[in-house]
């Protein structure tokens, strides 16, 4: 997957008449890709001209399971491992061994 900022590039290049292959040249994105890039950022609402926002080219969400750890818990367990018994933070070269 690519970056936003690849993606986004990749669709401005594709809107101001760019080919494929230039486009492939400074982004890394074969054309097949950026295509559908384009094709999703337009089925989003986006139209070449306007202002190209984050929604029109961010990731769709993943089917899968979901997380079973919440934000709380994860703080809690990174707390955990960064301080020690005493509460005290532990050193880059603690954490290390």
């Amino acid at each position: 997957m690519f970056n936003i900022v690849s993606r986004t590039q990749a669709v401005i290049l594709r809107s101001i008449g760019e080919t494929l292959a230039i486009i492939q040249q400074q982004t890394g994105i074969t054309p097949r890709h950026v295509r559908n890039l384009y094709t999703e950022a337009q089925q989003r609402g986006w139209e070449p001209g306007i202002l190209l926002k984050i929604e029109h080219v961010q990731n769709r969400d993943r089917c899968g399971r979901k997380k079973k750890i919440t934000p709380a818990v994860e703080q809690a367990i990174m707390d955990a491992v960064t301080k020690d018994q005493y509460g005290r933070e532990k050193t880059l070269v603690q954490l290390s061994l």
